[in-house]
Formats: C-alpha cells, structure tokens, sequence
C-alpha cells in the first residue's frame, strides 16, 4: 500500500503538469481551502438557517431530508467526476504484487476525496452544534452514522456502477434522467422519499441496534466494487480498441459555404465520431431539464438568483462541456495541426460559429418553459446573448494555457481523463459577472436592469468578434509550443 502511495507521488511530481503549472496549482489550493473553510462555517450555522427557512418544522429532520436529496445529487456528480482508481493498476497486474493490496487500494484512497471531505466538513460542526447538544448521545452517534454511512455508500457505489456502465453508455445517461425525476418530483411534493428516510433515521435513533444497517451498506457497497474490480482486472474495454463504427456522418450541404463551411462540416464529424465527444455532447442536452427541477410550480421569480443559473446552465450546457477541450482535443494531433496551411484565427472562427449554434439551438428548445412563465423565454434570451458574446472567447482563452492531453480515441465512458479542477476556472467569471451584476440591481430595486445590461454585454462582445479571436490567436502564438510539449507528455 505504502509502494502505491509512493508511485502516486513520483507520478505526480515527475509529471509534466506539476513544473508547468505551480502557479495554478497554489491558486487552486487556496481555492479549495477557501471552499473546505465556507463547508465547516456552513455545518456551524447550518441549524440557524434551517430554523429561519422553516421555523415550524423540527430542524433535524428537515436537515436528514436535504441530505437524501444531496444523496441523489453527489451519487451522479461522482458518477461524472470521480475517478475510477489513481493509478493505472493494469500496469501492475504481471508483477508479482497483492492482488488484494492493489485493489483495495483505490477504494481505501477514494475515501480522502474532496467529496467526503467536504460533506465530513458539514456533517462534524452540526452534529456538535445541534444533534450532540439537542439528543443523547447514542442518538446523535446513530444519526451520525446513517448520514456520513450513506455517503460513504454513495462513494463506492458510484464508483463500481461507473465500471458497469462503461460499457452501456445509454443506462448511463438513463442514471441521470432518473435522478432528474426523482429530484423533480420530490421538488414538487409529489412523492417524499425523503420523509420516508426521515423515518428511518428517527426509529433507528429509538433501536440503536439498527446501527447495523447503514454499516453493512457501506461494507456491502465497497465489497460489491472491489468485486467488480476484480472481475474486470483483464478488461480491455479501457484500452482496446474496438470496431469502428461503420456509419457515416455527412454534412454536405455545408460544402457550399466554401472553405469555412468544410471546416465546420470536419468539426461536427470530430464531435459525433468520437466517442467522448459524443459524451459531451449528450451531457450538455441533460442540462435543458434543469428548468423542471428549479422552476417549480409557483409563479417565478425573477428576483431569484437561480433564474440566472438556471437559464445559463440550459443554453450554454454544451459549451461548457465540448468548451473544456477546445485545444486539448486535438492532443493527439497537435503537431500536425500546426504543420498545416490553416490559419489559427479560422479555426477559433468555426469553433464559435458551432458553439453559438448549440447555443442558440439549446435556447429554441427551452421555449416550451413558457407554458410555466411567459417570462421564462425572454430572460433566457437576454442571457443568451450575454452567454454568445462572451463564453467562447473566456474558454478559447483559458485553452491556450492546457496543457494536458486528451485522448479522443479512447473508448471508455464517463472518466475523467485530460480533466481536473482547473477545467473548471472558466466558469468562475461567468457565473460570478452575471450574480454580481444581479446583486447589484437587486440593491438598487430594480432587477430587471440586470437583464439589459447582461444582454448588452453579450452584443458588445458579438460585435467585437474579430478583434478578440485576434487576441486569443496571438495569445495561441505565444503558448504553441508549451501546448505542443505538454500534449507531447502522459498525465
């Protein structure tokens, strides 16, 4: 165990990423600390500000039922994010090592992700704050035990449904409506699966014995994934190369806008003959039912600061997806890519004519939530424009400085590779402009300001397209070499 942990290091530290990017990494680091700070400050102040939203109500148990709706959310959020193993383990499996080390290894590792940190974070300053102070002892430990012992559950279980669905793609994205619906129904009161877990958890608190219960889930769950593990030690389908697809993608019709329309017509066929951009692709439709889950039935508010997230993660879903690899995704031919007669300025040119498409397509079929609000579509179209005007260039921007690689041929689903935390950097500003730019107008009385303002924002940077496509083609120019060598390297 102790040799894996030293591999891990050496690989971290010898790669190519750690010298390159120090700077990134302490940002991140402070980040992440400022984010484990806010989780421990919000478990301490968790039982006033669920009192203050529902004062009728026991805040205990409206707290249990929060926690089964983050169930739900942090199962598909590891689903997508959480990695598999830290290690490529195959590369261990002809040398004569513990099979039993090797694979537990992983698992026991999964346990310090920044997921259960952060839930630890929260659980541990409400358990003392309220529970410990509010119930008896062995109470409060069995409650305890039932929340942080479905977490743990939720760690393993995601991890060894990710290797059954590595291979069936469609129940993945089946997992994910199903989680959509029950969280919408339970949203609207339709069904209360969180009552019922409420339940359980009060008559458990009363039968200390059924502590037992949540123990061997987790027990169960992490027996269930190193089996899998195990089972599938051989498995190619992560390596291999299967049979290519032998349909045809065409887009002739593009043919006809002369070289800039064949460009656009090779860069939809990139998207729709690869495997992990198809992934992407069909990630970012499941953001257009966000707005079943948020908009609820009552009459929308649009002082709410979840009309703006809402609406941008429903038009700009793709974006922020495919977005993350608008360089990287050519890693694999790079150099190539840079011996050809193509002007860099063209290629950033149709990559933003494709993804103000899926945009403006992704706004067209949110339409239909105007039967919850006629309100909807509007504001969804100012923040449309915002999103056109500025999201492309903030993404093409970021990727002149990512340096990892991305393998478009890899067959495997729903991992992680080429990815981290700082993929997700580009979306500090653009959701972070649009709240504050809200907060202000809301403290100025009049909200709908905000919705101008972005809009007008939106039409300045459409109307300025040319110059800042030069401005991240000179910045590419500066950084082609870094990017060269880095998508040169292994993660």
């Amino acid at each position: 165990m102790f040799l894996l942990l030293k591999h891990l290091y050496l690989q971290k530290i010898r790669s190519f990423f750690w010298k390159k990017s120090i700077v990134s990494s302490i940002f991140l680091a402070l980040i992440s600390a400022y984010f484990l700070f806010a989780f421990g400050f919000f478990g301490i102040i968790a039982d006033k500000i669920v009192r203050d939203i529902y004062p009728n109500d026991n805040v205990l148990e409206m707290f249990t039922r929060f926690v089964f709706s983050y169930f739900l959310v942090d199962f598909v959020l590891r689903f997508k994010f959480q990695s598999i193993s830290l290690l490529d383990l195959q590369h261990y499996l002809s040398l004569p090592f513990s099979k039993k080390k090797l694979f537990n290894f992983p698992l026991i590792s999964s346990l310090f992700s920044y997921f259960n940190l952060l839930a630890f974070l929260v659980l541990l300053p409400f358990f003392f704050v309220h529970v410990v102070t509010n119930y008896a002892i062995i109470e409060s430990i069995v409650w305890f035990t039932y929340i942080y012992g479905g977490i743990l559950t939720v760690n393993f279980l995601s991890l060894g449904v990710k290797f059954i669905f590595s291979k069936k793609a469609l129940l993945g994205y089946l997992l994910f409506a199903v989680v959509l619906v029950v969280l919408t129904l339970e949203n609207r009161g339709i069904i209360s699966l969180s009552k019922g877990y409420v339940v359980l958890v009060r008559y458990a608190m009363a039968q200390p014995w059924l502590i037992i219960l949540p123990i061997s889930l987790v027990f169960a769950s992490y027996r269930f994934t190193y089996q899998l593990m195990v089972k599938n030690r051989y498995d190619e389908s992560f390596t291999a190369n299967k049979k290519r697809s032998s349909k045809l993608i065409t887009f002739q019709f593009l043919e006809k806008y002369g070289d800039l329309g064949h460009l656009i017509m090779l860069e939809l066929k990139f998207i729709l003959r690869n495997k992990k951009t198809r992934t992407m692709l069909f990630t970012g439709i499941f953001f257009l039912f966000y707005g079943i889950g948020f908009y609820g039935n009552e009459i929308i508010n649009v002082n709410s600061f979840k009309i703006i997230f809402v609406g941008l993660f429903m038009c700009s879903g793709f974006i922020m997806n495919i977005g993350q690899i608008t360089l990287s995704g050519y890693s694999s031919h790079f150099d190539g890519l840079m011996t050809l007669a193509l002007p860099i300025k063209t290629l950033f040119r149709v990559k933003y004519i494709i993804f103000t498409s899926a945009m403006v397509l992704a706004y067209i079929l949110t339409i239909p939530y105007y039967l919850l609000d006629a309100r909807i579509p509007l504001i969804n179209f100012a923040l449309l424009i915002y999103a056109v005007g500025t999201f492309p260039y903030l993404f093409f921007y970021v990727a002149n400085f990512k340096y990892q690689p991305f393998d478009i041929t890899q067959n495997k689903k729903f991992d992680v590779q080429g990815f981290n935390i700082r993929n997700f950097i580009p979306l500090i500003p653009i959701l972070l402009v649009p709240y504050l730019i809200h907060g202000i107008c809301f403290l100025f009385g009049n909200v709908i300001i905000t919705y101008y303002i972005l809009a007008g924002m939106g039409i300045i940077g459409i109307a300025t397209n040319s110059y800042w496509l030069g401005v991240i083609t000179r910045k590419f120019h500066e950084q082609k070499y870094k990017l060269a060598e880095g998508f040169r390297s292994r993660e």
